[in-house]
């Protein structure tokens, strides 16, 4: 893309460097620590950072050239024996808002499918599902991990080129108006929606809220685009519009994609799709057999057979920190630590119950963005654990004091549960009281760093 035609979309002014040269989009970069030479800097701007200060830094390590909300920068000084052209700034009003028009405009120089994927839960894992089975026939562009935000999102998009065939773009929100966002930038020309759950209810207040949300997907379709929805979710099973073409997964009759004949055998899935074809899942948890259902379905749109579908989900493995068992010191130990809300715990807990083997123990940590209800939620996970017959609980962070003493409230023996107050006094218990065949379940929201739990756990059981 000419620096011409970047000032023109984003309205821009060139403080330096030639408007004719060009810039590889995809080379943009907003990390200082990790930009390469060659590479082009585009520093956002936080509650707690301004990456504008670390645009010297950017310099020195080759970048091109920078965005920019000042009105001058300081420019490295030119070796008298240098032939790189001179570095390349643009000032811009907001560098966000920056991204966002930049990557609008790469997307719309192609005119390829681009699959939108938003919801409550398993949208990671339906857009990586997605991907691996159409990536038995077409070159597929994807974001990577969770990169669902504005970011994320621009970011992925600036790697759209002529090579690619179909996108698949993971969308995430905690506030209204960010899915319209998101999908405005994306265009998708196919929307999936997971399911609505109690997520993110400290912005969007209660499940309408969070409905509304995640509907925003459709506002951008044209006519006639594929819509694809969880059939037996409250919600969104009221969604009716002759605007584009509908279809539905689940376990109802009226589903188009239909999964019966559900068994689940430690870490292998196995159901029956529209009373026809088997399939299998080396994965955790009856919820992935919905991922699955919304990934079929994309791959059937697509003219994909079931056979290679088959074989793409089979090999298919989840994203780290999603219900990924590993084997320590002949304990099994579920990592679910990337996130937690009310509705991915239920289907954790769904998980752990299913598993064979010797005692079953939960280590919950915080749910966090509940909102009002938020003792309520964390009251609910611990008298499902109590009712459940789980074997032992250990919480960890302020709001599942509320977890643990809701499960002793409803009878669960007080040698079988704990609070903790550090990562490292969950570890230890588990060390001392799990022995070998238990499983072990550790899940908490992004920010409660459960994963620590498990390295600290690991190290004692290798000590």
């Amino acid at each position: 893309m000419k620096i011409s035609e970047i000032l023109k979309v984003t309205r821009g002014r060139l403080l330096s460097g030639d408007p004719q040269s060009d810039i590889d989009l995809a080379s943009i970069s907003t990390d200082s620590r990790t930009i390469a030479p060659g590479e082009f800097f585009l520093p956002l701007k936080g509650s707690n950072f301004n990456g504008e200060e670390f645009i010297e830094s950017a310099f020195e390590k080759g970048a091109i050239g920078t965005f920019t909300t000042q009105y001058a920068v300081r420019l490295p000084a030119r070796q008298a024996d240098s032939t790189q052209y001179e570095r390349v700034v643009i000032q811009v009003k907001n560098t966000t808002d920056t991204l966002g028009k930049i990557a609008r405009w790469n997307r719309m120089q192609f005119k390829i499918p681009v699959i939108g994927v938003t919801g409550s839960n398993g949208k990671t894992t339906v857009k990586d599902m997605i991907a691996k089975v159409l990536s038995s026939k077409f070159n597929v562009l994807k974001n990577k991990g969770t990169r669902n935000n504005h970011i994320g999102v621009g970011l992925t998009l600036l790697k759209l080129n002529s090579s690619h065939q179909i996108c698949v773009i993971e969308m995430g929100t905690n506030h209204r108006g960010e899915i319209r966002s998101l999908a405005d930038m994306a265009r998708p020309t196919i929307a999936i929606i997971t399911n609505i759950g109690p997520s993110h209810l400290k912005f969007l207040k209660d499940l309408k809220g969070v409905f509304n949300a995640k509907r925003e997907i459709l506002e951008i379709l044209n006519r006639n685009s594929l819509v694809l929805l969880n059939g037996d979710d409250e919600y969104l099973s009221t969604i009716k519009d002759k605007t584009f073409k509908i279809m539905r997964f689940g376990f109802n009759e009226k589903n188009d994609f239909r999964a019966s004949g559900l068994s689940v055998e430690g870490a292998r899935i196995k159901f029956t799709l529209n009373d026809r074809t088997r399939f299998e899942l080396n994965l955790l948890g009856m919820h992935n057999t919905y991922n699955a259902l919304s990934s079929i379905a994309i791959a059937y749109d697509f003219g994909i057979s079931y056979l290679d579908t088959k074989k793409a989900l089979l090999e298919y493995s989840p994203p780290h920190m999603r219900l990924n068992a590993e084997c320590m010191g002949g304990i099994t130990v579920i990592n679910d630590a990337y996130n937690s809300n009310p509705l991915s715990m239920k289907s954790a807990l769904e998980a752990l119950k299913d598993f064979p083997g010797g005692d079953r123990w939960i280590v919950s940590a915080d749910m966090l963005e509940l909102g009002e209800r938020e003792k309520e939620f964390h009251n609910l996970v611990g008298e499902t654990i109590a009712r459940s017959g789980f074997d032992g609980l250990i919480t960890f962070g302020d709001l599942s004091r509320h977890t643990s003493s809701r499960a002793l409230e409803c009878g669960m023996g007080r040698d079988r549960v704990w609070h903790c107050s550090s990562r490292e006094e969950v570890a230890g218990i588990l060390n001392r009281c799990a022995k070998k065949g238990d499983c072990i379940l550790v899940k908490g929201s992004r920010s409660m760093k459960m994963e620590e739990v498990i390295t600290a756990l690991s190290c004692m059981l290798k000590a």
